[in-house]
């Protein structure tokens, strides 16, 4: 009797075994067939895991068209990536407080990564301080702790470009004057020295260099300023933005001083539109939707481990009354 209760018991233990065995082999299948499909569609996969990305990204503002752009960029970025972005920006180019109180709020709330484009790139650094996250910067660079990369124009080279395209159309012996943006701004001394490059390579003298914080009636009263200063001997006005060259080229209309060559910088629409008019001349055209994009993408290279540039130049185009009338039609596509 003993030796059939053992026998009976051998039985059950292997068909036990046996069903435990067909259940390993079962939890297996699925796994492979897992594996089989991620190596087929990789995309599907990296849009799962991408999904729960999310960049914080501060602009230096939302109101003003170049701006915009950026923004157009960086949402682009979020749907075609499958990411999500906050996107946020102060009140104005000026509102620095804002700005900082905006990093300080937005690093505290958990994101993977950080995009920023410092106001004040000294005071910035200071409130990012040392996270532990990458950190990416756009449109102009700062010396930040965790900073991997900055995705922006060559603002050096894009100014030197528009010099260049200047002392063709003057000439050699030609005056030529720089208006400025925000003095100590490391994008507005990049672009100075392009242009100022570019000018002395051509044997063209820089008369004067003078700062109008990126506001169109502020330099036309220093191009006003200018003009008096160099009894109208003036055949080039550089500027560091559009709404600059703008204000510079109505202050040489009131003065009467004609055939000036007028540079702006950005290639905001209504720069553009004002070289189809005759207003200006040229501008360095930014891809200020480009940046945007290559931001957004650069943090979500960083965050999965891939690697990232630590420079990524998204390049500057020169706009004449040669090719305005096709690039404001670029520039309008992006905002629709």
């Amino acid at each position: 009797m003993k030796k059939r209760i053992l026998s009976m018991m051998l039985i059950s233990a292997l068909l036990v075994s046996a069903t435990g065995c067909a259940g390993k082999k079962a939890d297996a299948t699925p796994a492979s067939s897992e594996a089989s499909t991620a190596a087929a569609a990789p995309a599907s996969t990296a849009a799962s895991t991408t999904g729960d990305i999310k960049v914080g990204v501060i602009l230096k503002t939302l109101s003003s068209e170049y701006w915009s752009y950026v923004a157009a960029g960086v949402n682009a970025a979020a749907k075609d990536l499958g990411v999500k972005v906050d996107l946020q920006g102060p009140a104005s180019e000026t509102a620095y407080d804002e700005q900082n109180n905006m990093i300080e709020t937005m690093l505290a709330g958990g994101i993977n990564a950080f995009v920023i484009s410092p106001l004040q790139s000294e005071s910035v650094a200071s409130v990012i301080g040392d996270v532990k996250i990458p950190i990416i910067t756009v449109d102009t660079d700062a010396e930040i702790p965790g900073k991997i990369a900055f995705v922006g124009t060559g603002n050096d080279k894009a100014a030197y470009q528009g010099g260049l395209y200047a002392a063709e159309k003057a000439g050699k012996g030609a005056k030529a004057v720089i208006i400025g943006g925000v003095e100590g701004n490391a994008t507005s001394d990049a672009r100075q020295a392009g242009y100022e490059r570019a000018m002395k390579e051509n044997g063209i003298d820089v008369v004067s260099v003078q700062y109008a914080q990126s506001n169109p009636d502020t330099a036309a009263n220093v191009m006003e300023n200018m003009i008096t200063a160099q009894s109208g001997n003036i055949q080039i006005v550089l500027c560091h933005n559009d709404d600059t060259a703008a204000g510079a080229a109505t202050a040489c209309k009131q003065s009467g001083l004609k055939d000036v060559v007028i540079v702006g910088f950005d290639g905001n629409q209504s720069g553009v539109q004002n070289i189809i008019d005759g207003t200006i001349s040229a501008t360095c055209a930014q891809s200020a939707y480009t940046m945007g994009y290559k931001a957004v993408e650069s943090a979500v290279k960083a965050v999965k481990g891939e690697t990232v540039k630590s420079f990524v130049d998204t390049g500057c185009e020169v706009i004449s009354s040669d090719n305005a009338k096709d690039y404001l039609e670029k520039l309008k596509g992006y905002l629709k």
